[in-house]
């Protein structure tokens, strides 16, 4: 009886296991649609904001650059929570590449990092975290961290002379994810080439100055608050992905156990009933 005792405890536990990765799996779930909602807003915004350097290139031509110093902020997203497969160690894994690339270039790189895992991870493959910023667990709560960031850039930029921003974070797509570096700053040869559509050509009265400090502005908020999304997307793929084979499993393990508890239970019926005639036997013999 004890040991048919101790398959039913088990059998409670994994079943008590079983609706937490149940839980889990549908929380993924729900937060893959929202982030990935998400990410496709700030993805159809991005094309406004490149619309408006198409109109602004047109109107002020090519602008003079400042002092060149080859200070390189990167900033790598992860997650703060565990249950997510390879979600970091890909972003580590790319993050270690960017910066070792940078460094090739003689650029002095400054490594932040969204994310306490992938923090450490970092720090265990010998890249010093400068910053580390908290992954937001909701919508509501990206845009304080995005401003976060974009007040440590600012400094960056005033005050020790950075030039150059580039973001490292998965990215979530139909058939899976994948992992992209993106050279947010200087802006690229790309930026304001894109196709007018329309027969009239793009003018503005804005003031080019005005209109190039408010483009900036939405250009790296937008850049930032896009990674962060697209990274708690793939994030949550990833965890949705990791708690579907751990159903199954669960499930499997559930399956072995009640047909342990079946065969135990049949073997202690079986045994009660051999003591049962072995008495009778030993009472009609007598």
């Amino acid at each position: 009886m004890q040991q048919l005792e101790a398959v039913r405890k088990k059998i409670a536990t994994t079943g008590d296991l079983l609706s937490v990765v149940k839980t889990m799996k549908a929380l993924a779930a729900v937060n893959l649609r929202h982030f990935e909602n998400a990410a496709k807003g700030v993805g159809e915004y991005a094309e406004v904001i490149e619309q408006g350097w198409t109109v602004f290139f047109r109107n002020a031509g090519i602008l003079s650059r400042g002092l060149r110093k080859d200070v390189a902020v990167v900033l790598a997203i992860g997650s703060d929570q565990g249950m997510c497969g390879q979600f970091n160690e890909l972003a580590r894994v790319e993050t270690v590449k960017v910066v070792d690339e940078m460094r090739s270039a003689g650029q002095k790189v400054i490594c932040w990092t969204c994310g306490e895992r992938l923090r450490g991870a970092l720090e265990d493959s010998g890249i010093e975290v400068d910053l580390n910023f908290r992954v937001p667990g909701s919508l509501r709560g990206v845009n304080s961290v995005v401003d976060e960031i974009e007040q440590h850039l600012g400094e960056w930029r005033n005050k020790r002379g950075m030039n150059r921003f580039s973001i490292v974070n998965n990215l979530y797509i139909s058939n899976g994810a994948k992992v992209a570096a993106r050279h947010i700053l200087p802006l690229n040869k790309r930026s304001g080439s894109m196709e007018w559509d329309g027969k009239c050509l793009p003018m503005t009265n804005v003031p080019i100055h005005d209109l190039f400090s408010s483009l900036f502005s939405e250009y790296l908020y937008i850049s930032v608050y896009g990674g962060i999304v697209q990274s708690l997307a793939a994030e949550n793929s990833f965890r949705l992905a990791a708690m579907q084979v751990a159903e199954k499993n669960i499930i499997e393990h559930v399956e072995s156990l009640e047909s342990e508890y079946r065969t135990t239970r049949q073997g202690n019926i079986t045994g009660e009933l051999l003591d049962i005639v072995a008495g009778v036997e030993a009472v009609v013999g007598g």
